[in-house]
């Protein structure tokens, strides 16, 4: 697999009291007599002043809390919808709905007419003027999903528009795996292996790389199932930027401290 590959396409108590009878002024028990014809009931009134006071109701207020992801990564909701729930798996139409792709370019799966010993197919959409989104695999299945962006030199030499890994995921939800084909972070070209463990979803594997080159600078992350599935020879073609090598530019076998 080869460095140095520029992608040029492509993330919310209240109290009740109630009161009885007012005050009302004291007044004397009285009683009209009446003619046989024309009875009225004796009427009484309370000489005393009283104030009956009912319990007082307290109603308890359930207040409902929502978690509120402050600082969430760029493409959180790209990520979010790409999460699998235990025992379900990819399909390219829910992929082809991936939310926050500002254009699809293939939404259903082809083969590279440029690359015909490539046997992978793929959908692709742009993120923004820098980046987006490839899926590859078979003609039933995808497989690997990669986010990547690249920004020329001559526009701007540090790369400020290329995708980092804090754009795409949360960090609590990362755990580094290391691997012999590991290369340093700040080196020309950056190669790391991470375990995606969101949670109440299951685990998903990612790499990433930075290539800084002459001609600028690339980012490439890609998410599966398992880190294998990166070094399959049906996706080597596709994933150009992935390097299998050692030190001294070896050709070896990735292993994973998983």
């Amino acid at each position: 697999m080869q460095a140095n590959h520029i992608l040029s396409i492509f993330a919310i108590s209240s109290l009740m009291a109630i009161s009885g009878c007012s005050e009302t002024p004291s007044m004397e028990e009285t009683t009209e007599v009446t003619t046989p014809e024309e009875t009225v009931p004796a009427e009484i009134v309370a000489t005393d002043s009283t104030t009956i006071a009912e319990p007082v109701v307290e109603t308890e207020e359930v207040e409902t809390v929502e978690v509120i992801d402050e600082n969430p990564p760029r493409f959180a909701n790209v990520t979010d919808y790409l999460a699998l729930k235990s025992n379900t798996d990819w399909s390219w139409d829910s992929l082809a709905d991936t939310p926050d792709i500002k254009e699809w370019y293939s939404k259903t799966p082809t083969k590279n007419e440029y690359s015909p010993e490539d046997p992978s197919y793929s959908i692709r959409g742009g993120l923004d003027d820098y980046g987006g989104m490839v899926v590859y695999g078979t003609k039933k299945q995808p497989e690997i999903i990669t986010i990547g962006s690249g920004q020329a030199v001559m526009e701007d030499e540090t790369g400020s528009a290329v995708y980092k890994l804090e754009d795409i995921f949360r960090a609590s939800e990362l755990t580094r795996v290391k691997s012999n084909c590991d290369t340093g972070e700040n080196e020309l070209f950056s190669q790391q292996f991470y375990k995606w463990q969101k949670p109440g979803y299951q685990p998903l594997y990612i790499y990433s790389i930075i290539d800084h080159a002459n001609a600028g600078t690339s980012s490439d992350v890609g998410i599966a199932k398992s880190l294998d599935k990166f070094f399959e020879s049906d996706y080597s073609s596709a994933l150009m930027d992935l390097r299998a090598l050692d030190a001294d530019y070896n050709d070896i076998t990735c292993t994973f401290d998983l």
